[in-house]
């Protein structure tokens, strides 16, 4: 059965790792995971051996399927000496430098990410290493330096590879080797993905940016047009002279600017955050208010105009909010 602890998070402060070795010491035998792996106790932890067998664990943990580490403690192993189910042996854990550099002997530096601890329990020292979760795109962790166990057993040669199996840290079969390099390659997948996502962002806020500045010039362009016919009623004659003011061709260019701009982010996104505010822009657009502003004569002038001004308030305030949401959502 699982060990009796929360493993829906990374276990970091003293207490949480305090708690760990009391559930190592509650366990049975068969319990070891592959997020944990547990030591006796060795006479001097710096030894090549004791060294050689922490380092194989580290590498074992580092060297797990992403999948499979993320399923316990956020994808964080643990190698615990000093304790095994219903033994609190201790572990003597020499100065901090001393104990790094025994162990890199053997782990290296570069691939997995280790940090060991000594945790007092129950008056006794336990060694707790922490190796941080593997990722997509790391590399293959290695031995770093040959090995020569006691008696004759065959030579542990550098750059052998280990994976942690649950209850066990093997040498890696075909499979594992396969699964790493796997591993490996998605790395640059995620990263082409990444890459990709970043221009689309980008883009985005680009589009966002150029969508709202034409929006507020056609407001603020409608909304001076909407004072300067208020005196006098536009003829005909008046209106086709404006259009082809700098005026009216600049306010043209931006209406045609907002329902491209609209296009493009429509394309790229379904993100509802963005999009709700262009479409609620749209049919404050097609109620035709502020057209009848534009061109509003006699006794009801004075309301169509009000309503006018409405709608471009409205219309301002929705693309600010498209523009905050942007903000929010595009800003990585």
């Amino acid at each position: 059965m699982p060990l009796n602890i929360d493993t829906s998070r990374a276990l970091r402060t003293p207490d949480q790792l305090v708690a760990l070795v009391r559930s190592v010491l509650d366990a049975r035998p068969e319990d070891e995971s592959r997020a944990v792996e547990w030591k006796s106790h060795f006479d001097d932890v710096t030894s090549p051996e004791a060294s050689f067998v922490i380092a194989r664990a580290i590498l074992g943990l580092a060297n797990r399927p992403v999948n499979v580490a993320r399923s316990a403690f956020d994808g964080v192993g643990y190698v615990l000496v000093g304790v095994e189910p219903g033994s609190l042996h201790g572990q003597g854990v020499p100065d901090s430098a001393e104990l790094h550099n025994a162990i890199r002997r053997y782990a290296g530096n570069s691939t997995a990410l280790w940090d060991p601890r000594s945790i007092e329990v129950d008056g006794q020292q336990v060694l707790v290493v922490t190796v941080e979760a593997p990722r997509s795109g790391d590399r293959i962790a290695l031995l770093n330096k040959s090995y020569q166990p006691s008696g004759r057993k065959p030579l542990v040669e550098e750059g052998t590879i280990f994976v942690r199996q649950p209850g066990a840290t093997n040498r890696a079969t075909r499979l594992d080797v396969e699964m790493l390099q796997d591993r490996l390659l998605e790395g640059t997948e995620v990263q082409a993905e990444a890459a990709r996502r970043a221009e689309r962002d980008h883009r985005l806020r680009e589009l966002v940016g150029e969508v709202v500045g034409a929006a507020t010039r056609w407001a603020n362009a409608a909304e001076v047009l909407i004072m300067a016919t208020s005196s006098d009623k536009w003829t005909q004659k008046d209106w086709i002279e404006w259009v082809n003011t700098d005026s009216g061709k600049a306010m043209a260019i931006d209406a045609q600017n907002m329902e491209d701009r609209t296009r493009s982010i429509r394309l790229l996104t379904d993100d509802p955050v963005l999009l709700a505010p262009l479409a609620q822009a749209k049919e404050v657009m097609k109620d035709g208010a502020v057209f009848e502003g534009l061109h509003a004569s006699g006794s009801d002038s004075g309301e169509s105009r009000a309503l006018a001004y409405d709608r471009l308030k409205a219309l301002r305030a929705l693309f600010s909010q498209l523009e905050e949401a942007a903000a929010a959502s595009l800003s990585h």
